[in-house]
């Protein structure tokens, strides 16, 4: 069940990065393909780790990406009314970096680097995730407001 909620909370660092509530952010295709492409990286890695993840949604790990990669107003349709989140709502990783504090970044997507590592998987997502997460720790600025094209960059 932990490891089903690591991969749900991957997007706590795109949503600190983007700066947007969380139901305006997963209402936005491209941030949810940012998401499922994480999500795709992290089941690899616990894959090859012998992990198998139980999901802490009703939805199985496994269909998260393929569910989050469909267009908006499917997406809507299908899952929009099981998403009960408060319109202002962000994520804990956002509130760290507007207070100036050391994020969680190093038990989501650093967790699943160090596991891709040791199997010799490439995931460039989540390492880039954690290196921008990084730098705007560094900043201490708060988000560095990105899309996800430059996320992805």
């Amino acid at each position: 069940m932990q490891w089903g909620k690591l991969l749900v909370n991957l997007n706590n660092a795109l949503n600190a990065l983007a700066d947007l509530p969380l139901r305006r952010q997963l209402a936005q295709r491209a941030w949810r393909v940012l998401f499922a492409d994480q999500i795709a990286e992290g089941l690899a890695a616990l894959k090859l780790d012998g992990i198998k993840p139980v999901s802490s949604t009703p939805i199985p790990a496994s269909w998260a990406p393929p569910l989050l990669r469909l267009p908006d107003a499917l997406f809507e349709a299908l899952l929009g009314r099981t998403m009960k989140i408060d319109p202002e709502a962000r994520s804990s990783m956002w509130e760290d970096l507007q207070r100036g504090r050391p994020t969680e970044i190093d038990y989501l997507q650093g967790v699943i680097v160090e596991i891709a590592d040791r199997h010799g998987l490439q995931v460039p997502l989540s390492r880039r995730i954690v290196a921008l997460i990084k730098r705007a720790e560094a900043a201490g600025k708060g988000s560095p407001k990105l899309t996800p094209d430059q996320i992805r960059a």
